[in-house]
């Protein structure tokens, strides 16, 4: 499974645009009458869980994306990385002590390898 990081910043915003809508809902309902009478309790009361559930979703979602990126973030660097991959023996190479070709010899992440032939073990690295 592959890690892609943050999400878009526009999907963001477009979700923050539901949160917006709600808080201007609620500003309308409870703020100043405009001219045409302010709206009975019960419409506020009503309208205000509505808008509530716009501003929820609307700021919720990416919040709760962005705080999933972040906990993702801190999965993947807590996972303890895997030794490096032994260096490739090159065919060449050949045991100090017989002079026995080594071959396709497994080597260790030290670089140490096992002649085949005379069973001594002796590293590449230094000669």
């Amino acid at each position: 499974m592959k890690f892609r990081g943050r999400p878009p910043l526009f999907i963001l915003l477009f979700f923050s645009i539901f949160g917006f809508i709600g808080i201007a809902m609620i500003a309308f309902l409870w703020g100043s009458g405009d001219g045409f009478g302010s709206p009975p309790l019960f419409f506020k009361v009503f309208g205000t869980f509505i808008a509530l559930g716009f501003v929820l979703m609307g700021f919720g979602a990416p919040l709760s994306a962005l705080r999933r990126v972040r906990e993702m973030e801190e999965l993947i660097s807590s996972i303890p990385q895997p030794p490096p991959a032994s260096p490739p023996v090159p065919e060449s190479l050949q045991c100090p002590s017989c002079g026995a070709n080594v071959g396709n010899a497994e080597v260790s992440p030290s670089g140490d390898v096992k002649c085949s032939y005379c069973h001594g073990w002796w590293n590449i690295h230094r000669r």
